[in-house]
């Protein structure tokens, strides 16, 4: 009975060490994932995804989205906003400035089309922006 019931809890810690080793932390939507001020870029053919938790950060990129669709969407949020701003724009194939946006407060959803033109680049300025910042240029069909 001894060795039965040894067997028993010895299956009982296993199954315990596995399941607390395996459990996966469930992120929530619209979570920043990263370190802050590490952006952290998705870009795929056709989707372009720029996500930063930032605190005082002043930076200045330009980013390739490789969309190749004359009719895509942007999408801009900026949550938990404190200071600076940030500016963010979208040029042509032909480096022709197409889109500007301006923040520098809370956003929880700003949408555009951008049709007629293929948006081949996004331009990224911050200026001592402390907030949680998130654009995402999409193909629409």
């Amino acid at each position: 009975m001894l060795v039965l019931n040894n067997h028993r809890l010895l299956i009982l810690i296993v199954f315990i060490i596995v399941a607390v080793a395996c459990r996966e932390d469930i992120i929530e939507p619209d979570t920043f994932i990263g370190t802050v001020n590490e952006p952290v870029q998705i870009n795929e053919p056709n989707s372009y995804t720029f996500a930063i938790h930032a605190q005082n950060i002043s930076v200045n990129v330009t980013n390739n989205t490789f969309i190749s669709s004359f009719t895509s969407r942007i999408s801009i949020s900026i949550a938990d906003y404190t200071s600076g701003y940030v500016s963010i724009s979208v040029t042509d194939i032909d480096n022709n400035s197409r889109f500007n946006y301006f923040g520098n407060g809370d956003e929880s959803f700003f949408t555009e089309a951008l049709t007629g033109y293929i948006p081949a680049y996004v331009g990224i300025r911050a200026v001592d922006f402390s907030g949680k910042l998130k654009i995402e240029v999409t193909k629409t069909f």
